[in-house]
């Protein structure tokens, strides 16, 4: 399914780095370049501790440079839910990770001058029935009470001010969330990695691990790299090269389509503050204004033929339709689509096997900014010396039972899903 994403089509910032083709040695050997290897290359290098980045496509090929560009306060499900879960402490701890980690892309951003158009807009959460804006309600109390975060409700009347349509009950503003272009942001760290130091072999699959007491040694079809340590950022793209990693990560298809550019008042009309947006569906619809006066509008995915792809696509478009009628007569420019990575726990997991392997993975949607985070946090643990402290830490992974059927079950979680969205 992964067609050119429109994002790497307006790019004019890839560059074409070479394949590995011959044996190397480096402090650290990182699998994955996307937000999460990048990051944890960046602030490596940034430390001194020279870094290998292999990538077995390029630069941004994988979710990093294929999502919405929504960077996003909080995580899946609210923050009232993991209170509840996790105790009010740990829930302090996550929600303010998540502000600092938008903090963390505006700061990169600005120090590392990547041009990929950051606008620090807020974000709406449309509500898509009266019961889901009466939990954006009691979300904003317990936002207010325990962890001093005001978001703003939009009552039904109120909508117009943010979205040109009526299919939303109302919403909820948060003032902190962001958009950026996701690919132009990918390349952009890349070349702050290249230009701390650090190298990036693209085309270049790991294929083997292999240990002894002091190194690691990644085999590849052309060379080796031998190093001291091993990160794992595949996320929702692990394969078989470590089977606790791959079996603790359920990947889950998402796509997207982006109309040609649009006349500029049509647009800003909208989404009238130039937020990131997304609903509270089940199955659920984002959407946002680009630079260039498209409108970007994802959903749910997941095709096994040409013939299913196209419905999919199809029905997006449909989808979006029903939230903007007025887009009717304007044409589709793009459709693409990408893999969000899911955990149990609808959490990111981080931390270090006992193999000695680090990892970071399993953003649910929420990656934009917290893999950034993540990727600085498993460097603060590399060159410290100490575990990972936060509270997505993971000592241990538990793989997921009959990973190998997860296509089958999502089909049937979509089903249910789209049942419970029905109004």
């Amino acid at each position: 399914m992964e067609t050119l994403s429109m994002w790497e089509a307006t790019s004019t910032q890839r560059l074409h780095r070479t394949s590995l083709d011959q044996d190397v040695s480096t402090d650290v050997v990182i699998i994955g370049a996307g937000y999460t290897g990048l990051s944890t290359a960046y602030h490596l290098q940034k430390q001194g501790i020279q870094t290998v980045v292999l990538e077995q496509s390029y630069v941004g090929s994988g979710a990093s440079g294929r999502n919405g560009g929504e960077v996003l306060t909080g995580y899946h499900g609210s923050m009232k839910h993991w209170m509840e879960k996790k105790g009010e402490q740990a829930a302090k701890e996550m929600f303010q990770l998540s502000l600092d980690a938008i903090d963390l892309v505006e700061q990169i951003i600005r120090e590392q001058n990547i041009q990929c158009d950051f606008k620090r807009n807020g974000d709406f959460y449309a509500a898509y029935k009266e019961a889901d804006l009466d939990a954006m309600k009691a979300e904003q109390e317990v936002l207010h009470k325990h962890f001093d975060h005001t978001v703003e409700i939009v009552e039904r009347n109120e909508l117009r001010n943010e979205l040109a349509t009526s299919f939303y009950v109302g919403g909820r503003v948060d003032p902190k969330s962001a958009h950026f272009h996701p690919f132009n942001y990918a390349v952009g760290l890349a070349k702050a990695v290249e230009g701390h130091g650090g190298t990036i072999f693209e085309r270049t699959e790991a294929l083997a691990i292999k240990r002894s007491k002091q190194q690691v040694i990644i085999e590849t079809e052309k060379g080796t790299v031998t190093a001291k340590e091993l990160v794992i950022a595949t996320n929702g793209y692990a394969g078989p090269l470590h089977k606790t990693i791959q079996r603790s990560v359920v990947p889950v298809e998402s796509i997207m389509i982006a109309t040609e550019s649009l006349p500029e008042k049509l647009v800003e009309t909208l989404i009238v503050h130039d937020r990131a947006v997304a609903d509270s569906k089940n199955l659920l619809y984002y959407f946002r204004r680009t630079a260039d006066n498209r409108l970007a509008f994802g959903g749910s995915g997941r095709s096994s033929s040409k013939r299913d792809q196209k419905r999919l696509f199809e029905n997006l478009h449909k989808g979006m339709l029903t939230v903007f009628p007025q887009l009717y007569d304007r044409k589709i420019a793009f459709e693409w689509g990408g893999k969000v990575a899911f955990t149990t726990e609808k959490l990111p997991y981080i931390g270090q096997l006992d193999d000695g392997t680090y990892y970071a993975f399993g953003y649910a949607g929420h990656g934009a900014a917290m893999s950034s985070m993540l990727g600085k946090q498993l460097a603060e643990a590399i060159y410290s010396h100490t575990p990972v402290s936060i509270p997505l830490a993971k000592r241990q992974l538990q793989t997921i039972p009959f990973h190998q059927h997860y296509q089958k079950g999502i089909s049937l979680m979509k089903f249910y899903y789209k049942h419970q969205d029905r109004r």
